[in-house]
């Protein structure tokens, strides 16, 4: 029991040697910490206000589903018809066209074992050229800039009808 005592007498005392030694540069970046919150805290009242924005936003989400819907969709497509290989090159990625050819164990290559030879201008050989970065690539990023002129133009025309009605 004793023993047990002295540890423990020891360890309060390499304890205090290490309070020592790292007190100084840990109250030092407490109080650096203070002062950041400090600054944040300043900033809180024009964060609560955003945050009272987006409630009000996604309550008006709420009441109005439908236009909701239709802003999220018509957004998103106008993004795609802007920037189409945000859509194409992950689509084409976990297809399985690479830069490469066509990755072994992929849908891609299902397929390409199913139908065997490749015809030149077939919906296979667009696919590998566009993975690859060829003239492929244009023919898929205007099939995506065609569907997302259609979901914001087609989105508009509901919310039309919506606001008419």
């Amino acid at each position: 029991m004793l023993n047990r005592g002295i540890r423990i007498v020891r360890a309060g005392l390499e304890g205090g040697k290490i309070v020592g030694t790292y007190g100084k540069p840990a109250l030092e970046k407490s109080a650096n910490l203070t002062a950041q919150v400090r600054i944040h805290l300043l900033f809180t009242e024009k964060a609560l206000t955003s945050i009272a924005e987006i409630w009000q936003a996604s309550s008006w989400g709420a009441q109005n589903p439908i236009l909701a819907t239709c802003a999220v969709v018509g957004t998103t497509g106008a993004v795609v018809l802007a920037v189409p290989g945000l859509v194409t090159a992950p689509v084409l990625s976990s297809m399985g066209f690479t830069i490469g050819g066509i990755q072994a164990g992929s849908a891609a290559a299902a397929a390409h074992s199913w139908i065997g030879n490749i015809a030149p201008g077939s919906a296979m050989a667009v696919g590998q050229s566009a993975g690859a970065g060829g003239s492929g690539l244009v023919v898929v990023n205007g099939a995506a800039q065609l569907g997302g002129a259609a979901m914001t133009v087609g989105s508009a025309s509901l919310a039309w009808v919506k606001a008419k009605l």
